[in-house]
């Protein structure tokens, strides 16, 4: 039960193995922001097409809201395969940064009919605006993923 402790020049090699590990998960992490900003792309494009004919229905506006998701799952499934380590906390940066959105939007949502920003006859633009507002906490989210 006699362990030697490493030379110090082992040690140095170590560390410097082990920081080299940590920015590569760092650097596989970063793929996780580009998650976040596709799904902020995605919803601020649904929100841009669906501005200009929110209730009347137009086949070519559905068309495009067909094709933006189907190019953000694409992008999302394609980002997440480059992810090939990750630590806790990007996994709950993450998580908590979608769980943040949901919660927002919901809000936006309520506030949205509640105040009777969103109301029959009402303009399109305002479920424009709205859906840009439901967008910070992905944008926070991506912005902070950065700052890692």
């Amino acid at each position: 039960m006699t362990e030697t402790s490493p030379t110090p020049q082992d040690a140095r090699a170590l560390l410097e193995e082990a920081k080299g590990r940590a920015a590569t998960v760092r650097r596989s992490e970063r793929q996780l922001r580009w998650t976040l900003v596709v799904a902020a792309a995605m919803y601020a494009v649904a929100g841009f097409l669906l501005s200009f004919n929110p209730r009347q229905g137009n086949q070519l506006i559905g068309t495009a809201l067909l094709v933006t998701f189907l190019l953000a799952l694409a992008a999302g499934i394609y980002l997440g395969w480059r992810v090939k380590a990750w630590s806790r906390s990007a996994v709950l940066w993450f998580v908590g940064s979608l769980a943040a959105f949901l919660v927002w939007n919901g809000a936006v949502i309520w506030v949205s009919v509640a105040t009777g920003w969103w109301r029959p006859g009402s303009a399109g633009i305002h479920f424009g605006i709205s859906s840009a507002v439901a967008l910070i906490p992905l944008l926070l989210g991506a912005w902070l993923f950065g700052r890692r």
